[in-house]
């Protein structure tokens, strides 16, 4: 079966602080990011905004772990993964992050305070490898809260 395309490039801000592990000897860091956008609707302009779960590992993770903060702005590219698992009540669940292959940091904390991404602004950062030797889907909790 071919490939087919599965690519999301998002800009945001974190909404949290990264939140770091090492699985299988590889850092994994998971984080959210707000995405906004405003648009006209009746001659009204409104907003909205989307929160979208990250999850980035080794290199990425270590570098996020070190530089990233809540506020940071990031712009990431990646692709969607969908997790499923079946609840202890027997239902079937799941889901939908955004796998990260590559991040720049794109500014300060919206707190304006100093923090280490903004010596990083405009640094971008990707695992150079093409595969990934990543646990199997099996090796996820079933439930976030188990992770973190």
């Amino acid at each position: 079966m071919p490939n087919e395309i599965n690519k999301v490039i998002l800009i945001g801000r974190m909404t949290r602080d990264p939140e770091f592990k090492v699985i299988n000897q590889s850092g994994v860091a998971n984080f959210s990011i707000a995405n906004n956008r405003t648009y006209v609707s009746n001659g009204e302009k409104k907003d909205e905004v989307h929160f979208f779960d990250c999850e980035a590992w080794g290199k990425l993770a270590d570098i996020l772990k070190q530089y990233a903060k809540k506020g940071t702005k990031v712009a990431i590219e990646g692709r969607l993964k969908q997790s499923t698992w079946e609840t202890p009540d027997g239902k079937k669940a799941s889901k939908v992050r955004i796998f990260v292959e590559t991040f720049q940091f794109l500014g300060s904390s919206q707190s304006g305070g100093q923090n280490s991404a903004e010596n990083n602004s405009g640094s971008s950062y990707s695992n150079q490898q093409t595969s990934y030797d990543m646990p199997p889907d099996s090796m996820y909790a079933e439930d976030e809260d188990d992770i973190f």
